[in-house]
């Protein structure tokens, strides 16, 4: 179970119908997100895979991708890939860090700058082996979970990572008093 240190990226996705009968799904924490799917499955998947395409987007533009917003209920969320989670986790971080975190990750990995910049890329080949070691090195976890749906059951395919799937990064320090 995540703390309340813990971010859940499991982000609110809404869905209505258009005049032709398909679901729209549109998100309030990124409002260039929209999509749509003949039924609520297609929909949710299109929306996780428009969801990882914003926010590698934002990461390579250098802008901020926010926390989800508490969910609606009932409702829907969509995920994006863990890989692209542990980015943003390890971006926050290099971003507070300031000048130099690149250096510091990579002293703490005991790898080269070149392999920290691999991790923080957006399309970087880093595996999710060494981005989960990376968010231990600064003190997080990862917390791969399910997200529970509209009454409570889980929606895609069993096997498929997405929508239900969700990446979750917990910060195991205590926060600053």
């Amino acid at each position: 179970m995540p703390d309340t240190n813990s971010v859940v990226f499991a982000y609110p996705i809404l869905l209505e119908p258009d005049e032709d009968g398909r679901l729209v799904a549109t998100s309030v924490d990124f409002t260039e997100l929209a999509t749509d799917g003949a039924d609520v499955g297609e929909a949710l998947a299109n929306a996780s895979d428009a969801l990882d395409l914003v926010i590698r987007e934002r990461l390579r533009q250098g802008e901020p991708v926010p926390d989800p917003s508490p969910r609606r209920r009932p409702g829907y969320v969509a995920c994006p890939e863990h890989v692209t989670a542990y980015r943003v986790a390890l971006s926050r971080w290099a971003l507070s860090r300031g000048r130099g975190a690149q250096k510091e990750l990579a002293q703490l990995l005991n790898k080269g700058e070149t392999h920290v910049r691999r991790l923080l890329s957006p399309e970087g080949g880093a595996s999710m082996k060494s981005l989960v070691g990376a968010l231990a090195a600064i003190g997080f976890r990862a917390e791969p979970t399910l997200a529970l749906t509209l009454h409570g059951r889980v929606l895609g395919a069993a096997g498929t990572p997405r929508p239900h799937q969700v990446p979750i990064v917990s910060n195991r320090q205590k926060p600053a008093a």
